[in-house]
């Protein structure tokens, strides 16, 4: 990995090696829009886990047209103090910070805001397309690139290596760039050299304040991936305009918030989904450096992106949430030590309902110093029953804490359901997580007990100080006429067999899990029909927008049949029998899959009152749940045991 770690030159700043953390936003900024602590503390653990390049959240240059403090905003001294507090403790592990500085996001605007929003034009809001935008004045856009000259100043005097312009992924200024947006009849409309005026008013303002040392980058997105959106034609020729315009690096990106995945990847893209925009800009003789991002987690496809040519830098978004040391273990061989990504977006999802930002695998992402572990205060016995994401959290944690701890689980390998999740092909991300639990299990002080059903009676003997039950849920099963006449298999048993008998399978239920089986069945050349009591299908699902466009975009591409507003009626050998409106049809089916939900049991928990000192029950076995709310109950419990009832 040697060329990983190579010092890189990008306008006249040395690097330490060609890693970054990216720009994404962050849910807990001060009241004023400023970096809060857990902000900062969050920028350092990345640096202080090897990244060479730090990017705060993009950064709006005023508040005067959107107001919110989401993103960070840098237009007051008090906000320059507390980014100097970042490029200060950054600098102390030897990366460099960029800045990425915003005119707003004008028709992508935070939504819960009520207000009409401004645009490069008057074109529909993306969040309500009923809503039209107000298109900025002339004056208004003079006063923003002026507020974006001041703003780098500010960034300048609080010792950041670089300023990046953010142009890209259909926010404000790419909304003037693009003509599906740009409807301009001024001199900022119509043709591409009218449409790139205000990038080259933005630098000249930051020359203009800043001086003529300070690196500039420019994020910019050459292919927007939806119809009627930039195609990569014309990417190739903004990129040639700006080529030897004195910018540092293009920051590549790909998507917009009409195809969000492609931007902001999710566990249903293939790794390296962004690449073929910076092989398109090398292959059109691109000279200015190339920054890229994308699904870049795995080393060896990293390092080849680096030995190729295919880019000058690397950068890690979600990748640096899950394991902020990521350039560390790889740089000293311990890459199977790192936390992957699942591509669940919870990251995402939570900042959308106003929380704090975090992690679904990592519980200490922006909460690095509230939630740090402290060694036990007395040497606990404590059993944990069940290996899914929960158990294994709450076992390492503890482990790791000084406990003694001893895992059982009924099956014959460590995962629980989540191996289930894991198992088609699309979901390669949460099977690598599976992986990476059972190995830091294995490295850590754990007991393990294989093919160990619990119960109350052997629980009782073992006499544990602590039990932490973490056994999941289990399926239902509804009561419907003939389902005895049918071969009937559970979703999750299914996925973690791999394949369901028979070439005609019908799966009851159009969730998450419903639907990826689904999915995972047609990739096998079954002929899949979904049936689906709602209205449509994941409406009961609560993830993020890109995860929803992604596997609704994968379910049209596919050969799934879905039944909506339709209720099976009857099951008899080898088709059943559903209604819709009133009508009723039967259709072929040689295994019926059941994928309607799960259940909690709580038996065993009253059972273990006040015979064992502490009962804790978590995840999936309180309430059927995410992995991320597994995940952090796990790491709760064992952070906080002793503080537990």
């Amino acid at each position: 990995m040697a060329k990983l770690f190579e010092k890189n030159i990008i306008g006249g700043v040395e690097l330490k090696n060609r890693l970054g953390m990216g720009p994404m936003g962050f849910g807990h900024t001060d009241a004023d829009g400023g970096y809060s602590d857990r902000q900062i503390e969050y920028y350092v653990e990345r640096a202080k886990g090897g990244y060479g390049l730090i990017y705060p959240t993009a950064t709006k240059v005023s508040s005067k047209f959107e107001p919110s403090p989401f993103p960070n905003i840098l237009q007051d001294s008090h906000h320059g103090t507390r980014l100097n507090i970042i490029c200060e403790k950054v600098h102390q592990y030897g990366a460099k910070v960029c800045s990425q500085l915003s005119l707003g996001l004008g028709r992508v605007g935070i939504p819960y805001l009520d207000l009409i929003p401004k645009s490069s034009s008057k074109v529909p809001y993306f969040w309500n397309p009923n809503i039209m935008c107000e298109a900025y004045t002339v004056d208004e856009i003079k006063f923003l690139v002026d507020e974006f000259g001041k703003a780098s100043l500010l960034a300048k005097n609080a010792g950041v290596d670089f300023i990046e312009i953010h142009a890209y992924g259909g926010y404000l200024i790419d909304q003037f760039i693009s003509d599906v947006w740009n409807k301009r009849e001024d001199e900022y409309g119509g043709s591409l050299e009218n449409r790139l005026r205000i990038v080259y008013e933005i630098k000249d303002s930051v020359r203009k304040y800043c001086g003529p040392d300070l690196p500039i980058i420019i994020k910019l997105t050459p292919v927007h991936g939806f119809e009627g959106g930039r195609e990569l034609e014309e990417g190739i020729e903004i990129l040639k305009n700006l080529d030897d315009k004195g910018f540092a690096a293009f920051h590549l990106d790909y998507g917009t918030y009409e195809c969000w995945y492609n931007a902001v990847t999710t566990v249903y893209q293939k790794e390296g989904n962004q690449l073929f925009v910076a092989e398109a800009a090398k292959k059109a003789g691109i000279k200015t450096p190339l920054i890229v991002q994308g699904k870049l987690a795995d080393p060896d496809l990293a390092q080849k992106v680096i030995e190729e040519g295919i880019a000058d830098f690397i950068l890690h978004g979600h990748p640096s949430l899950t394991d902020p040391h990521w350039p560390n273990k790889v740089k000293r061989g311990d890459a199977e030590d790192i936390c992957p990504c699942i591509g669940c977006n919870e990251c995402i999802y939570v900042i959308m309902l106003n929380r704090h930002t975090t992690c679904a695998v990592n519980p200490l992402c922006g909460m690095e110093k509230d939630y740090e572990l402290t060694p036990a205060r007395e040497k606990k016995d404590v059993l944990v029953i069940g290996s899914g994401p929960g158990g294994a959290t709450a076992a390492i944690t503890a482990a790791q804490r000084g406990f003694k701890v001893e895992l059982w689980e009924k099956d014959a390998e460590l995962g629980g359901t989540i191996i289930a999740a894991g198992a088609p092909d699309f979901k390669v991300p949460v099977k690598r997580y599976v992986e990476y639990l059972r190995r830091q299990i294995s490295k850590n002080d754990i007991k393990v007990k294989l093919n160990k059903e619990a119960t109350v009676e052997d629980i009782i003997k073992r006499k544990p100080d602590t039990v932490i039950l973490a056994a999941g849920s289990n399926p239902i099963i509804p009561e419907i006429e003939g389902l005895d006449k049918l071969h009937v298999v559970e979703s999750t048993a299914m996925l973690k067999a791999g394949t369901c008998t028979g070439d005609k399978v019908v799966v009851l239920g159009g969730g998450l899990v419903g639907c990826e089986a689904a999915l995972h069945l047609d990739g096998q050349g079954k002929e899949v029909t979904i049936v689906e009591e709602l209205d449509d299908i994941l409406l009961t699902v609560k993830h993020a927008l890109n995860n929803d466009q992604a596997l609704r975009k994968l379910i049209a591409e596919s050969n799934i049949k879905i039944l909506t507003a339709t209720r099976m009626v009857k099951g008899q050998e080898g088709e059943v029998t559903v209604e819709k409106g009133g009508e009723k049809q039967t259709i072929p089916c040689d295994t019926l899959v059941i994928a309607v939900g799960y259940v909690s049991n709580r038996n065993m928990e009253e059972q273990l009152r006040g015979k064992i000192k502490q009962v804790i029950t978590i995840g999936d076995n309180v309430k059927p749940g995410k992995i991320i709310d597994a995940v952090h109950q796990g790491y709760h419990t064992a952070r906080l045991l002793e503080q537990l009832d």
